[in-house]
């Protein structure tokens, strides 16, 4: 039986090679488009923001900000700090593009803060410059955040003893406050021994994983792609088993997938400087995901007529379960339907596996995302089986 299937495999290894479509779909439109990506995404691993401020209060209360957390980002290597000189310069280099993003703590700050008020800061974005922006968004938050911290504490003494506010007050709360930027250092820490998936190596394996479902296809649908052209029959009359046939078929498969996920891996690597990270729990992943492609691909494949039905049936699928996985940018937290499709998707559980691997170093973590997937795989292979027993005449 192995015999036959090795001769069967040797069969379509020589009709893949010559086909041009596996070609593309296993090696040029992934590593092309990941060399593409890649030198237009802005690299996104360094928090780093350019940035100043418009102190419009000049109060105690603004000066925690101004004199406690800018400079202590700015020694973090966080922040570059850009002197303005009023407020219509800073709404002009935030337009043209030359800084990052601006604070403006309006007139009447401080006494906001002392009096337990609605104090607000004003943060201009530039264009374009969206995780600068967010790291700006959330220096002010932090800062925010504990001045209502704080200044509850405060206020409410003052309260139960009876006496007014004091301006001295805004004081006490800005330079508590000031030690936001000690919570802004903590959250740029990682845990394990490794460092969280870099932009690139995100993309070279969203783009491996996306691109495999469409390259075990090509084995997957040997079976009716040999009905329609007749030699289904012939091999049916030679002494070869419908197992031999089958094994055949799906180590075709398997071996196109690997092949294709292991030179994108390799391609990445050396050029772009991705870091796919420990080999061993890489290699589990990838094992996992192609066994996952075959399932899922063999299911899809079932409800076909002819290869052509099920290879527009199977890119459809395949699409969907890679945009819902996440394969192109990470998925955000707070969309709880998005949250459920990627849990429900290999490709989400791939890439949740590697940035595992990447931060903690140690490829036992990948095993719960390795089970996920195989799980995926065979939920789809037992049906799929099912399905061609029942179709087929062997």
């Amino acid at each position: 039986m192995l015999r036959a299937a090795t001769l069967i495999l040797a069969k379509d290894a020589r009709l893949r090679a010559r086909d041009r479509s596996v070609w593309l779909f296993a090696l040029v439109v992934p590593i092309g488009l990941t060399f593409l990506f890649s030198s237009i995404f802005p690299d996104t691993g360094e928090l780093e923001l350019t940035a100043g401020v418009v102190d419009l209060d000049g109060g105690e209360g603004a000066a925690g900000f101004v004199d406690g957390v800018l400079p202590g980002l700015a020694e973090a290597d966080i922040l570059t700090l850009v002197a303005f000189e009023d407020e219509r310069d800073a709404r002009s280099q935030v337009a043209d593009g030359t800084v990052d993003a601006a604070w403006i703590l309006p007139d009447g700050f401080s006494e906001a803060v002392a009096a337990g008020e609605d104090a607000r800061i004003e943060v201009l974005v530039t264009a374009g410059r969206t995780l600068p922006g967010e790291v700006a968004r959330g220096v002010a938050e932090a800062y925010a955040s504990r001045i209502e911290q704080v200044g509850l504490a405060l206020t409410t003494e003052v309260a139960l003893t009876g006496t007014p506010p004091d301006p001295a007050l805004a004081g006490a709360i800005g330079a508590a406050a000031a030690e936001a930027e000690a919570l802004i250092a903590i959250e740029q820490e990682t845990a394990g021994n490794g460092q969280p998936l870099d932009p690139v190596s995100y993309l070279a394996a969203g783009m491996a994983s996306f691109f495999v479902f469409f390259v075990v296809q090509f084995g997957i649908t040997g079976l009716l792609e040999e009905r329609q052209l007749g030699t289904l029959q012939r091999l049916k009359a030679a002494p070869i088993s419908p197992g031999a046939i089958q094994l055949g078929k799906l180590m075709g498969a398997f071996l196109l997938g690997l092949a294709s996920m292991t030179a994108l891996s390799v391609a990445s690597t050396t050029v772009l400087g991705a870091s796919w990270g420990p080999t061993s729990g890489v290699v589990i992943l990838v094992v996992a995901l192609v066994l996952a492609a075959m399932g899922g691909m063999a299911l899809v494949g079932t409800f076909a007529r002819t290869a052509e039905q099920a290879g527009n049936y199977q890119s459809i699928v395949a699409i969907v379960l890679g945009l819902s996985g996440g394969v192109f940018f990470p998925i955000p937290g707070d969309n709880l339907v998005m949250q459920i499709a990627t849990r429900l998707s290999p490709h989400g559980w791939f890439i949740r596996g590697m940035d595992t691997l990447s931060t903690t170093g140690r490829w036992t973590a990948v095993l719960p995302a390795a089970v996920a997937i195989l799980a995926f795989g065979v939920v789809a292979a037992i049906p799929a089986v099912v399905l061609e027993r029942r179709r087929s005449s062997w």
